[in-house]
C-alpha cells in the first residue's frame, strides 16, 4: 500500500514542479516596465499638446474680447468663436485619449496583479498540502517504529529463538506452520522497507517545501513591484480624474460659444460667405453625429429579423412619445425651409393650441416624455452640453430592429443599459444643443438583416393622439 502512495506522491511531484516552472515563465513575462515607458511618453506629448492648446485658446479670447467691442464685426467675431470651439474640442479630446490610455494600463496590471495573487493562493495552498503530509509521514514513522520495538520486545521476552519451536507447536497443520512463518518474516521486511520508504518521502517533501518557498517568495516580489507600479498609475489617473471637473466647464463653455454662434447666424446676411461656412460647419457636426449614432446601432442594435428580449415586453405597437395636446412644428424628412430633418419636433400645446402662454413661456419645457416601446438604452447623453446639436439625447433598441431616438431633453432619468418599458417616463422635454426653442426631437431607425441602417418617417410607426 506504501509503494503505491510514493508512487503517488511522486508524479504529484512532477505536475507540481512542472506548474512552479509555468508560474516562473509568466511571472518573468510581464513586459510592463517596456509599455510604461512607451504611453509614460505619449501621455507626456498629449500633456504637451494641452499646454500648447490652452495658450492659443487665450491668444483667441484676447482677439474675441476686442471684437466684441464693435459691433460691426459679427463675422469676425463668428470666425472666433468657431477658433475657441475647436481648441476647446481638442483639449477634451485629448484629456479623454490620456484617461483612456492610463485606465487601460490600470486594468491590465490589475490583471497581473490578480493573476500573480492566484498564482500565490496556488502555492499557499500546495505548501498547505506538503506540511500536511508531512506530519502525517512523520506520525506513521513513530507508529511504525513504536510496533516494531514492540513485537522485537514480544519476540526477546518469549525467547526469541524458540519462536519457531512455538509456531509449530501452536499450528494445526504443517501448511499453517509455514505459512505463519512466513508472515512473520515478511512482517519484519516490511517493517524496515516502509521505514525506509518514510524516510525517503521525508526528504522529498522537505526538499519540495523549499522550492514552493522560494517560488511563493519570488512571486510575492513581483506582487510587490506590481503594487508599486499601481499605485503610480492610480496617483496619475487621481491628477486627471480631478481635472474631470474642468473638462466638464470646457464643455460647457463649449456649449455656450455655440450657443452664441446660433445666435450670430440669426443676424448675419443669409448670403454672406460667413454664414454659409457656419452652416456648412454645422452639416459636418451634425454628419460626423450620423455616423456616430449609425456605428452604435450596427454594433450594439438588433435587426429586424431579431425576437425582442421578453423583458422587452414589446407589443409590436409604439405609443406616442408626449402625453396630452401636442402639435408637430417641423417633420420628416425636412424643414419647412428645406433643410434635412430625420425625425420629428413634438411640442406641447396649450388650449388655444400654441406652443406658448401670452408670457411666452413655453408649454413643452419641463414636459414628460415616454418610451414610446419597451427595450434597452444603447447611447445616453445626460451632461447638458451640445454633444454635435443634439444635447441630452438617448436611443432605446427594441430588440426587433426598431431604434427610437429622443432629442434636447432638459434631462434624462435613463443611463446606457438601462431596460425600459413601454410608456415609462425617460426625460423632460427641453432645449439643450441646437434648438429654437424646447421641443422632442423623436426619430425611428430600422437596423436590416444585411446591417445597414436607414432613418424612417416615425409617423409610419406613431399616431398623434
Amino acid at each position: 500500500m506504501w509503494s503505491l502512495k510514493i508512487k503517488r506522491f511522486s508524479a504529484k511531484k512532477r505536475i507540481f514542479c512542472f506548474l512552479m516552472a509555468l508560474i516562473c515563465v509568466a511571472s518573468a513575462s510581464i513586459p510592463y516596465s517596456i509599455s510604461a515607458f512607451a504611453q509614460d511618453k505619449s501621455l507626456e506629448e498629449l500633456n504637451n499638446r494641452y499646454e500648447e492648446i490652452e495658450k492659443e485658446i487665450q491668444e483667441n479670447q484676447e482677439k474675441l474680447d476686442e471684437v466684441e467691442q464693435d459691433i460691426k464685426t459679427n463675422e469676425q467675431k463668428l470666425n472666433q468663436l468657431n477658433k475657441q470651439i475647436d481648441s476647446i474640442e481638442e483639449q477634451i479630446d485629448l484629456l479623454d485619449k490620456s484617461i483612456g490610455i492610463l485606465n487601460g494600463d490600470i486594468d491590465d496590471l490589475q490583471y497581473d496583479i490578480d493573476l500573480t495573487t492566484k498564482d500565490i493562493n496556488k502555492i499557499n495552498a500546495q505548501i498547505a498540502e506538503i506540511e500536511a503530509q508531512m506530519v502525517s509521514t512523520e506520525n506513521l514513522m513513530v507508529e511504525t517504529k513504536e510496533l516494531l520495538l514492540a513485537r522485537i520486545r514480544e519476540n526477546y521476552m518469549s525467547g526469541g529463538s524458540g519462536s519457531t519451536l512455538e509456531l509449530l507447536l501452536t499450528s494445526g497443520d504443517i501448511s499453517s506452520f509455514f505459512a505463519r512463518k512466513e508472515l512473520v518474516t515478511r512482517v519484519s521486511e516490511n517493517d524496515n522497507e516502509l521505514i525506509a520508504e518514510l524516510s525517503e518521502k521525508l526528504v522529498q517533501l522537505n526538499e519540495l517545501q523549499k522550492e514552493s518557498e522560494a517560488q511563493k517568495a519570488a512571486l510575492e516580489g513581483k506582487r510587490t513591484e506590481l503594487d508599486t507600479q499601481m499605485v503610480s498609475l492610480t496617483d496619475k489617473q487621481d491628477d486627471l480624474e480631478s481635472n474631470m471637473s474642468a473638462q466638464q466647464k470646457k464643455k460647457n463653455n463649449v456649449t455656450d460659444k455655440k450657443d452664441e454662434v446660433k445666435y450670430l447666424l440669426d443676424d448675419l446676411d443669409k448670403d454672406s460667405d460667413a454664414y454659409k461656412a457656419a452652416i456648412k460647419r454645422q452639416e459636418a457636426e451634425r454628419a460626423a453625429l450620423e455616423a456616430e449614432i449609425e456605428a452604435v446601432i450596427k454594433s450594439q442594435g438588433s435587426t429586424e429579423n431579431d425576437v425582442p428580449d421578453e423583458e422587452y415586453n414589446n407589443d409590436g405597437e409604439m405609443m406616442w412619445p408626449v402625453k396630452g395636446k401636442t402639435t408637430v412644428t417641423a417633420g420628416y424628412p425636412s424643414y419647412p425651409n428645406g433643410g434635412a430633418h430625420w425625425g420629428i419636433d413634438i411640442c406641447v400645446v396649450g388650449a388655444s393650441g400654441g406652443t406658448r402662454d401670452s408670457n411666452g413661456k413655453s408649454y413643452s419645457y419641463g414636459e414628460p416624455f415616454y418610451a414610446a416601446q419597451g427595450g434597452e438604452v444603447i447611447l445616453a447623453y445626460n451632461d447638458g452640453n451640445w454633444n454635435s446639436g443634439f444635447g441630452n439625447y438617448c436611443i432605446i433598441d427594441h430588440g426587433d430592429g426598431k431604434h427610437t431616438l429622443y432629442a434636447h431633453a432638459k434631462r434624462l432619468f435613463v443611463s446606457k443599459g438601462d431596460i425600459v418599458q413601454k410608456g415609462e417616463k425617460i426625460g423632460e422635454i427641453g432645449d439643450t444643443g441646437n434648438t429654437t426653442g424646447p421641443h422632442l426631437h423623436f426619430e425611428v431607425r430600422i437596423k436590416k438583416s444585411d446591417g445597414s441602417v436607414s432613418r424612417v418617417n416615425p409617423l409610419n410607426y406613431v399616431s398623434k393622439p
